[in-house]
């Protein structure tokens, strides 16, 4: 989401270690402790807000308003970052931008700690705004290698590998450790002890990092100050958001539309017949993208309920003696398969391509949401035709579900975030990126809708959703693999 290009940055001193410059590797650990901190307390969100805040409403109503707000917060998340990356390009620098969000990130999920509705959803809106400032992360990884670097590529890979182990190791930790035997409010403060850790990695070794080559257009001595005092202003109407689900939905379709009709005006100011193809080869691949998210995020919310209300115990009594049984160990399973995967799904598409069978870039996003569908398709089998005594689901069938879902994922988002680059026009690249990272709020905002079917009670609503979600995510997909050759074509060359 940044309009430079790091091609253009003079590379960093300092060395190499393992073969990649030393800063890299500081980046990694700032990654490890911002992605512990964020899936720590995603992983007991719904769950968290459900038992303290809606305790009070009967019960299928408190998991529907635990499901909104969990939605909200991954929409804001997603919708705030097109600010963020504008705030970190034009006024505050790549740098001090996540110098600045990572100490905000602290503040806000101590907040969020206080056993106090109000005061939680300013923390939680706090941190989605924070957040939004960390988008240079990304960037700044890719400023430490020159563009035709072969390590590169293998820094990247890295680069995800380090956002999964963080991910992995948090629920562990916040949810099946420090919540279980202290109370879901302590998990906050265990994931703001991570976030710190990012936060003195950064600032120990922040001046020698290279940001963006051309200033901030309106940086000055006074742009850190000014931007700290508009995120606290800000929050208060973000709460709001996140407590009123009418006006998200508002908000985030609005801003849907908008970005829209931007980019069909551009496309006819343009004139440029091919780019014209390019963008719509871009909206129709944004709908399996966040068709698939949309399927994909309900882990989180309603999958996350069925795991505790009627997915039996993986293991009883605690692991190495520590770690009892929790249904939030089911948060890891996703990273933990990615850590597994990304190498030889990344070391396939290559092998497919050496024997001429690689498929199109329309094509994997068909597979992609296949596959998580799929997923779905085996909870229904599981739920219909495989209950253990007591009216539960085996283990098993919820780790197949994430299984297929990872290598859905592995199909569909690595590839998609490199398309932008080649698809939107060069003076355009920046806002389509923050584009293609909004297509996971209104995933976000979709999937909250989803999981508001599964509240009625029972494990029944579990079984309809998820035959529904077989069928149409898998009729979205179907129609993809059958219609990729012609949205290729619309790509010009693009594969």
């Amino acid at each position: 989401m940044h309009a430079s290009a790091d091609t253009d940055s003079p590379l960093p001193g300092g060395g190499k270690f393992m073969g990649h410059p030393r800063l890299v590797w500081m980046l990694f650990t700032v990654t490890i402790g911002f992605n512990f901190a964020f899936y720590g307390f995603r992983a007991f969100l719904a769950p968290y807000v459900a038992d303290t805040f809606f305790a009070n409403l009967p019960h299928a109503e408190a998991l529907k308003q635990a499901d909104f707000l969990f939605a909200g917060f991954g929409s804001l998340n997603y919708a705030l970052a097109i600010l963020g990356g504008w705030v970190a390009d034009n006024v505050l620098g790549e740098v001090q931008s996540l110098r600045l969000g990572v100490w905000l990130i602290i503040a806000g999920l101590l907040a969020m700690a206080v056993p106090n509705e109000e005061v939680f959803l300013l923390g939680l809106a706090f941190d989605v705004l924070a957040v939004g400032l960390t988008i240079p992360l990304t960037v700044l990884v890719g400023r430490n290698y020159a563009l035709d670097d072969p390590k590169r590529e293998a820094g990247y890979t890295l680069y995800y590998m380090a956002i999964n182990l963080g991910s992995f190791i948090a629920p562990f930790i916040c949810a099946g450790w420090v919540a279980v035997h202290y109370g879901y409010r302590w998990g906050f403060i265990a994931a703001a002890a991570g976030e710190l850790v990012a936060a003195v990695v950064f600032e120990w070794r922040h001046r020698r990092v290279t940001g963006a080559p051309q200033p901030p257009r309106f940086k000055r001595a006074w742009s850190t100050p000014v931007v700290t005092i508009i995120t606290i202003a800000l929050a208060p109407p973000a709460a709001f958001m996140l407590a009123h689900p009418d006006a998200m939905n508002w908000f985030v379709y609005a801003l849907f539309i908008a970005l829209v009709v931007y980019f069909v005006i551009s496309s006819v100011r343009r004139g440029e017949r091919t780019q014209g193809h390019r963008y719509i080869a871009l909206l129709l691949l944004f709908i399996p993208y966040v068709a698939f998210w949309a399927l994909s995020l309900l882990s989180a919310s309603a999958i996350n309920f069925f795991a505790r209300d009627y997915v039996a115990p993986l293991w009883h009594g605690s692991l190495l003696g520590l770690i009892p049984w929790s249904y939030l160990l089911f948060q890891s399973a996703n990273p933990l398969y990615i850590l597994i995967l990304a190498i030889p799904v990344a070391l396939l598409w290559p092998a497919l391509d050496r024997h001429g069978v690689n498929p199109s870039t329309p094509r994997k996003f068909g597979i992609g949401l296949l596959l998580v569908a799929l997923g779905y398709g085996v909870l229904w089998y599981a739920i219909e035709y495989l209950q253990l005594p007591g009216g539960k689901v085996a283990a098993w069938t919820l780790a197949l579900y994430y299984l297929l879902a990872t290598i859905g994922e592995l199909a569909l988002s690595p590839i998609g975030y490199g398309l932008i680059g080649k698809l939107a026009a060069s003076n355009e690249t920046s806002l389509a990126m923050g584009g293609w990272f909004f297509g996971v709020a209104l995933s976000y905002n979709v999937a909250g809708q989803i999981a508001a079917t599964t509240t009625a009670g029972g494990i029944a609503p579990y079984a309809d959703a998820s035959k529904w979600l077989l069928v149409i995510g898998g009729g979205i997909a179907v129609i993809y693999l059958v219609a990729s050759p012609a949205i290729l074509k619309l790509m010009h060359g693009v594969k």
